[in-house]
């Protein structure tokens, strides 16, 4: 049997393959089984959906508990909501399209669909308008409320319905989630001020109705023993130096330092020398090169070298201050701030701890380098 490549990117297996956030898991696991719903927050690729799917593999076996993950990234509108959202329920009870399976399907104007590739069933419904949703989201909480078993639900990129066009949805979805007296919710995001503005801020419908947990960078000495074991296990051979010099270069950003290091395990070489490792960075970078490029002709003059100066920087707190912008000749601080804030909607930079980054970490060392 060919060996797993134990740096995952793209899917959880099992705690073998998964990096500590034991207290995490505790206390998600602890917070849920206590009656309480919880919101994780932390930037995007860190591992919050590898941490909540950790949670479910530990509770898979629990009798009477049933997981579902709803990603509502891509969501635009409350429709989009309720069509994911009925979606996972489908595909989660599509071993047993039962009597009530099917008079909810029904109750939601849906219809059973199988994928043609997978044959795996989903819904697909047609809602015309706000009046429509909200009747499906009392038809999709009240058959969850009528099944024997305790579901958990988690909802990835919560803060996304706060972009939606209907008004007063935080308000509706509370007042579904505060009637479900066996379900429990994990609320997840990568905009932190939003979640906490929208979990914390009184007045808002989901004031302290949740526990919060913060989400911070693996530490990098437990990294770097789950980094050399899985190494060891084929008998490679990696110093912790080396494996540390690269946690931080990537700034323990967990997906980018899964990549690098699910490309460095392919390697035939049995020896990890640093030279091996910088030609395999050379190979990522390469790869990505032309979509970095491409970036020039979707930015501003102004905004792509403001990404440039903040990756030479490693790093700005003030980028309006007069310092920074006489170095990398800005013109002046109110179009710096004007680029800042596109940026940040763009998502190609972000804001941690006071300091300004460039979101995509392999683009901010390209940056540097060029």
């Amino acid at each position: 049997m060919k060996q797993t490549n134990p740096f995952l990117i793209l899917d959880y297996i099992s705690p073998e393959y998964f990096c500590n956030r034991e207290k995490e898991t505790s206390k998600i696991i602890s917070a849920l089984n206590s009656g309480r719903n919880i919101t994780l927050t932390s930037i995007r690729r860190l591992g919050k959906t590898g941490l909540i799917k950790n949670v479910y593999y530990k509770l898979k076996n629990e009798k009477g508990t049933k997981l579902l993950y709803v990603d509502i990234l891509k969501s635009e509108n409350l429709n989009d909501f309720v069509k994911v959202f009925s979606d996972v329920i489908v595909k989660s009870e599509h071993k047993k399209l039962s009597v009530k399976l099917t008079k909810f399907i029904s109750g939601i104007r849906g219809k059973i669909v199988f994928d043609e590739y997978t044959g795996m069933p989903g819904v697909e419904i047609g809602l015309s308008d706000k009046e429509e949703s909200e009747l499906s989201l009392n038809k999709i909480f009240g058959y969850l409320a009528a099944q024997k078993e305790r579901y958990i639900i988690a909802f990835d990129e919560f803060q996304q319905i706060v972009n939606y066009p209907e008004k007063n949805v935080e308000a509706i979805l509370r007042t579904h989630i505060q009637h479900q007296h066996k379900e429990k919710f994990i609320f997840s995001g990568s905009d932190k001020h939003m979640l906490i503005s929208m979990f914390n801020d009184y007045g808002r419908p989901f004031y302290q109705s949740s526990d919060m947990l913060h989400l911070e960078r693996l530490d990098a000495e437990v990294y770097t023993r789950f980094i050399s074991g899985h190494f060891k296990n084929v008998n490679k051979t990696i110093t912790p130096e080396l494996i540390k010099f690269w946690i931080n270069e990537f700034d323990g950003h967990t997906f980018y330092i899964q990549y690098f290091f699910n490309r460095l395990y392919e390697k035939k070489e049995k020896k990890v020398t640093d030279r091996l490792a910088h030609n395999t960075f050379a190979e990522i970078i390469t790869e990505r090169e032309y979509v970095y490029l491409g970036y020039r002709n979707i930015l501003t003059r102004l905004q792509f070298n403001l990404l440039r100066a903040v990756a030479k920087e490693q790093g700005v707190s003030k980028p309006n201050a007069g310092g920074f912008i006489r170095k990398y000749n800005f013109s002046q601080p109110s179009s710096v701030n004007k680029a800042i804030k596109s940026l940040l909607d763009k998502e190609m930079l972000y804001f941690e701890n006071g300091i300004y980054k460039v979101y995509d970490v392999y683009f901010s060392k390209w940056l540097e380098r060029n």
